[in-house]
C-alpha cells in the first residue's frame, strides 16, 4: 500500500482547501446562499431536480414566502439564488441528478 509521508502530502496539496459541500447543489457562485438559504424547508434534492426559469424561480419564491412561511430575503441574496438558480437549475435541466 502507497503512503505518502506528511511532508509529500503538504507539497501535493498545499493551499488546495477542502470543497465546499453544498449536497447536489454544482460548487458554483451562489450556491452557499442557496444551499442555507434553501434547506432550512427541505433538501437540496428538491432543488436539483426542477428545471424552471428565471421568472418561474422567482414566482417559486414569492409562493414560498406567501404559502409555507419562508422568511423573505433581502434582495441582494435573492437577486444571487435566482442567478445562482437560473444558471444551474433552469429548463435545459444541465445539472438534474442521474
Amino acid at each position: 500500500m502507497l503512503r505518502l509521508s506528511a511532508a509529500v502530502f503538504a507539497i501535493l496539496f498545499a493551499g488546495a482547501a477542502p470543497a465546499a459541500d453544498y449536497g447536489l447543489l454544482v460548487n458554483e457562485p451562489g450556491a452557499e446562499v442557496t444551499y442555507y438559504s434553501c434547506i432550512q424547508c427541505h433538501s437540496e434534492r428538491i432543488i436539483a431536480q426542477q428545471g424552471l426559469t428565471r421568472d418561474r424561480w422567482a414566482d417559486l419564491l414569492v409562493w414560498m414566502v406567501e404559502e409555507q412561511g419562508m422568511q423573505p430575503l433581502d434582495e441582494e441574496d435573492r437577486e444571487i439564488i435566482l442567478d445562482y438558480l437560473s444558471t444551474h437549475y433552469n429548463t435545459d435541466r444541465p445539472n438534474f441528478p442521474r
